[in-house]
């Protein structure tokens, strides 16, 4: 006896419907889905490649506008390089000059300090150089009275025989024996041309070295000569 199994063919077409109902929507959301990312996709890719257009010619622009600029205009560091040669004047065309011309020109300042003590040093040795000079010695020994005949002596004869000069007598003592001195000169040459008129009378009239008055000194332009009588 054979027994026969309920078919329930009903729940199984449902189940397979279902199935493919399903399968049929995936299919159709996916096809959605990637169409959607797709246009996302190009929509995304678009503006960067209108940006990445504007940016290159953005970057085009400045560069070209910028090189136009350069050529039309001149830049501020031309302008002031322009403007200082503008401003320099011309070098003058000067000779050259050796260094002896330029030295001989310069005079060397001295501080006031230094230059007062050379002028004081000057004056000094100027007034020392007028009480040097030469005089004529006539006499030298141990008599005191001697010494004051023969002073007496020349003052006489001098004023007899020489012209143009009367010159001074000065009797002193000088270890060791007293002395005496005529004339008061600056010169030697002087001194012993009038020592060759004196050896007229005093044949040991010699020039020596002493210190004189500067006003009893006879000028230059003074002609000493013997006169006879």
């Amino acid at each position: 006896m054979f027994l026969s199994l309920p078919t329930n063919e009903p729940p199984f077409l449902g189940y397979t419907t279902t199935l493919v109902l399903l399968w049929i929507s995936f299919n159709v959301t996916g096809c959605n889905s990637m169409n959607s990312v797709q246009k996302d996709v190009s929509r995304q890719q678009e503006p960067s490649s209108t940006n990445s257009e504007t940016y290159n010619q953005e970057d085009e622009l400045p560069t070209e506008t910028a090189n136009s600029n350069e050529e039309k205009a001149p830049s501020s560091a031309a302008i002031l390089e322009s403007e200082a040669d503008a401003n320099v004047p011309e070098e003058p065309n000067i000779p050259l000059l050796s260094w002896a011309d330029f030295y001989a020109q310069v005079r060397p300042g001295l501080p006031v300090e230094l230059g007062a003590s050379l002028e004081v040093e000057n004056a000094e040795n100027e007034e020392k150089n007028l009480y040097e000079g030469f005089r004529i010695q006539i006499y030298s020994g141990p008599s005191p009275s001697m010494a004051d005949t023969v002073s007496k002596q020349f003052r006489t004869w001098s004023i007899q025989h020489i012209t143009g000069y009367s010159p001074e007598t000065y009797t002193f003592f000088k270890a060791p024996y007293y002395r005496v001195h005529v004339g008061d000169f600056h010169d030697r040459t002087r001194a012993y041309s009038v020592s060759q008129i004196i050896k007229r009378q005093f044949p040991d009239a010699w020039v020596v070295y002493d210190r004189v008055i500067p006003w009893n000194a006879p000028a230059d332009s003074v002609l000493i000569r013997f006169q006879r009588n």
